[in-house]
C-alpha cells in the first residue's frame, strides 16, 4: 500500500532540482566568460593592407573623368562645290606640311568662275555704255545752254532797242514790259538749265561710282574663287597624322564639308569632365593631376564650358609635359582636381579602412596584435588620408576593410 509524500519532502525536491538548474547555468557562464578573456579573435596577417603613418603633403582633390586629346588637331573643309576624285592619304597615314591628301574634280567649280569672269566682262561694257549714254546728255543740255544764253544776248539787246524807242516816242510802255518780261523767262530757263546739267552730272558720277562698287566686288569674288580653285588640291598645313578622312570616292562635297582631320601627335592636352556636384571647385588655372596607368601628370585648367550636360561639367587640362611617353589619343585617364594644400601633416595611404566619417575607429598593430584606435580624419585624396588626431607618426595602420570586427578592442595578427 503507497504511501502519501508528505508536502514538506515535495518542497525540499523542488528546492533541490532549482539549486541544480541555477548551478549548472552559473557553470555555464563562467566558462563562456572565462573561454573569451583566455581566446582573443584572429585574423591572417597576409590577408590585410596596412600602411605606415609619416609626414608629409595632403592635396585634397575631387575626382573626374578625361580623355587624351591631341592639342593641335585641324579641320580642312572643301574651298569649292566639287566631286572627291581620288584619296592620296589614308586614316593613321603620317603626312608632311604641303603634302597633298585629296584630289577633287573641280570642274563644275571653273565653269562657275568662268560666268562670274562673263558677267564681270558685261559689267565693264555697262560702264562704258552708261558713261557714253550719259556724256551724250550732258553734251545736249550744254548745247541747250549755249542756245539760251545766246537767246538772253539777243533778249537784252531787244529791252534795250525798245527802251530807246520809247525815250523817242516810237514805241509804248508795254512793249517795253513786254520785252523785260520775256528776257527774264529766258534767264530763268538758263538757271534751270544749269541746275539740270548740274543734276546730271552728280547722277553720272552716283551711277557711274554705284557699277565702280559692283565691278570691285564681282573682283573681290573673282579672286576668292580663284584662290579656292588653287587650294582645291587639298594639302596639310603642318606635319601631323590624319585622323580621320572622308575616302567616297565619286561622292559629291558642298563647299564648306569637312574633308580630313589632321593632328599633330607631339603634343597633347586632356579633355575632362567632373560631376555637377564639384562644380564651384572647378576654376581656371587650379592644378590638375591626370593618372595613367598609376603614373600622374600634371598640368592647369584652362578652359571650363559654362553649362551642365547630363549632370557634368566640361573643362581642359593643359598638361605640363605634353609629350610625355604615357600620352596616346583617345586613351582614357582618371582626373584629379586640387582644391587645398597641406604640408607637414601626419598621413596615412588611403583604403578601405576609411569610410568618410570625421571620427571613427582604425586598427594600429602593436606586435601581434591590432589595437582599435579612435582617429579624426582630415583632408583626403584617392592616395592619402590625412589623420588629425588618434595616431603619431611612425605608427602601422590597417588600410584593409576591417568592418567586420569594427566592435573589437584588439585582434590576434596570425
Amino acid at each position: 500500500m503507497d504511501r502519501q509524500i508528505s508536502e514538506q519532502l515535495k518542497n525540499s525536491q523542488k528546492k533541490r532540482s532549482y539549486l541544480l538548474a541555477l548551478a549548472i547555468v552559473s557553470i555555464l557562464l563562467f566558462s563562456f566568460i572565462g573561454f573569451n578573456t583566455l581566446v582573443t579573435p584572429s585574423v591572417n596577417g597576409k590577408s590585410l593592407t596596412t600602411s605606415i603613418a609619416e609626414i608629409g603633403v595632403i592635396e585634397a582633390t575631387v575626382p573626374g573623368a578625361g580623355v587624351i586629346i591631341p592639342e593641335y588637331e585641324m579641320s580642312i573643309t572643301s574651298p569649292v562645290s566639287a566631286k572627291l576624285e581620288k584619296v592620296l592619304h589614308n586614316t593613321g597615314e603620317s603626312v608632311k606640311a604641303g603634302e597633298s591628301i585629296l584630289q577633287l574634280n573641280k570642274e563644275a567649280s571653273l565653269i562657275s568662275y568662268e560666268k562670274v569672269i562673263d558677267e564681270q566682262l558685261v559689267n565693264r561694257n555697262k560702264i562704258n555704255q552708261l558713261e557714253l549714254s550719259l556724256q551724250k546728255s550732258l553734251n545736249e543740255l550744254n548745247t541747250q545752254y549755249s542756245i539760251k544764253h545766246i537767246r538772253i544776248r539777243s533778249l537784252e539787246t531787244a529791252v534795250a532797242h525798245e527802251q530807246s524807242l520809247l525815250d523817242i516816242g516810237g514805241s509804248t510802255q508795254e512793249n517795253v514790259k513786254q520785252a523785260h518780261l520775256n528776257l527774264n523767262v529766258a534767264q530763268l530757263e538758263l538757271k534751270q538749265l544749269q541746275n539740270q546739267i548740274s543734276d546730271q552730272r552728280l547722277m553720272m558720277q552716283a551711277d557711274l561710282k554705284s557699277l565702280g562698287f559692283e565691278i570691285s566686288i564681282r573682283d573681290k569674288d573673282i579672286n576668292a574663287i580663284s584662290a579656292k580653285l588653287k587650294n582645291a588640291a587639298i594639302s596639310s598645313p603642318r606635319n601631323g597624322v590624319i585622323t580621320w578622312v572622308n575616302d567616297k570616292i565619286g561622292a559629291e562635297i558642298n563647299e564648306g564639308e569637312e574633308l580630313v582631320r589632321i593632328a599633330d601627335l607631339s603634343s597633347f592636352q586632356v579633355e575632362a569632365t567632373i560631376s555637377d556636384t564639384y562644380a564651384d571647385e572647378l576654376k581656371a588655372g587650379r592644378t590638375a593631376i591626370v593618372r595613367i596607368n598609376k603614373n600622374d601628370l600634371r598640368g592647369k585648367i584652362t578652359n571650363v564650358q559654362p553649362e551642365v550636360e547630363n549632370g557634368t561639367v566640361k573643362f581642359s587640362i593643359a598638361l605640363n609635359d605634353k609629350n610625355s611617353r604615357l600620352l596616346r589619343s583617345n586613351l582614357k585617364a582618371e582626373v584629379y582636381i586640387i582644391t587645398s594644400y597641406k604640408d607637414k601633416v601626419v598621413r596615412v595611404k588611403n583604403g578601405a579602412a576609411f569610410n568618410g566619417s570625421q571620427e571613427q575607429k582604425v586598427f594600429v598593430l602593436n606586435g601581434n596584435e591590432a589595437i582599435s584606435r579612435k582617429v579624426k580624419i582630415g583632408d583626403s585624396n584617392s592616395d592619402f588620408i590625412e589623420i588629425l588626431s588618434g595616431i603619431n607618426s611612425g605608427e602601422k595602420v590597417i588600410t584593409s576593410d576591417m568592418q567586420d570586427h569594427i566592435h573589437l578592442g584588439k585582434i590576434q595578427i596570425k
